[in-house]
């Protein structure tokens, strides 16, 4: 049976602040992706997750909308965009709802003299993406400090993970390969050590200043796009395959890193799959490896990591 029955419509219609066939490309880093059917911003997305699930209309979670490729089609149903974004401290403790960028953190942090989340400078994304993907940067990772992570299961409610129950790997864990279909990051609470918050603060401009000589952060791209093979850098077999500087429509591989694609206005999700295709063949034949994508394609006839 289709979710499109008149009762849902009309209950979608009736949302407040709900927006029909929006263009999703102003909400992903990469300023890619075709329209939703119905797409809103909530502070409290576990309600309206909860109502999608009971009716049975599809859904799909949005973040800041990095190391994400949305199809030319859209997305079927609801985008919910997460804009809860509070924090609180208790002593070597922070709680930080999923909205809530991880830069911001970094600096939340080293403002209340908290250290070892310096590195979550050069991520990005939001608190809730950073769970799915076990988020890193400069040699940390989110499973270094995470103590657990409260949210919503659909059709069970509630739910609490200790970080160990979410098998936290390299830019993986259970959540985002499906262990808890639908599953909902509400808040994420980390463990610092206190120390020189200042110094913190030094330590972040430098690895911004470092970050953006190596990578074109001021362009439209998604991040990373593939993960880094053990004991290699997927950069570095992109060029030294002969990829860098590739184009296909107005999509790049980046001069600067070839493990970034950039969107030089007008490109389309179609060009993108195409060179991370392409990636991924010439690597292949050339060194024997299987590049695999750190990013994340969604909506109708999103494909990417299948294999050519």
């Amino acid at each position: 049976m289709s979710w499109r029955s008149p009762a849902n419509e009309g209950w979608l219609r009736d949302l407040p602040g709900v927006r029909r066939d929006q263009p999703l490309a102003r909400n992903t880093s990469f300023n890619i992706g075709g329209p939703a059917d119905y797409f809103l911003e909530s502070e409290t997305p576990a309600e309206l997750v909860a109502a999608c699930d009971e009716r049975g209309i599809p859904y799909r979670l949005l973040g800041a909308g990095t190391n994400l490729l949305i199809s030319d089609a859209g997305v079927e149903g609801v985008v919910i965009r997460c804009v809860n974004r509070g924090w609180t401290v208790h002593g070597r403790e922070v709680v930080a709802q999923a909205g809530l960028k991880m830069m911001r953190l970094a600096r939340i942090c080293a403002e209340h003299d908290l250290i070892g989340f310096e590195w979550a400078i050069g991520v990005p994304g939001t608190i809730g993406g950073a769970v799915c993907q076990n988020a890193g940067c400069w040699g940390g990772q989110l499973s270094d400090v995470l103590l657990d992570v409260a949210g919503l299961i659909p059709g069970e409610g509630p739910r609490r993970w200790q970080a160990g129950e979410l098998g936290l790997g390299y830019r993986s864990s259970a959540l985002r390969q499906g262990r808890w279909p639908g599953a909902l990051v509400e808040t994420a609470t980390i463990r610092l050590a206190p120390g020189d918050g200042a110094a913190a603060k030094g330590d972040m401009a430098r690895l911004t200043v470092e970050r953006n000589r190596t990578q074109p952060i001021k362009s439209k791209n998604c991040g990373s796009v593939f993960k880094n093979p053990p004991g290699d850098s997927a950069g570095r077999l992109i060029e030294a395959a002969g990829l860098r500087g590739a184009r296909e429509g107005a999509a790049q591989i980046s001069e600067q890193h070839a493990n970034f694609i950039i969107n030089h206005g007008g490109a389309t999700a179609a060009d993108v799959l195409e060179l991370i295709e392409r990636a991924r063949r010439r690597v292949r034949e050339r060194f024997g490896l299987d590049l695999e994508p750190e990013v994340e394609a969604i909506g109708r006839e999103a494909v990417v990591g299948r294999a050519s």
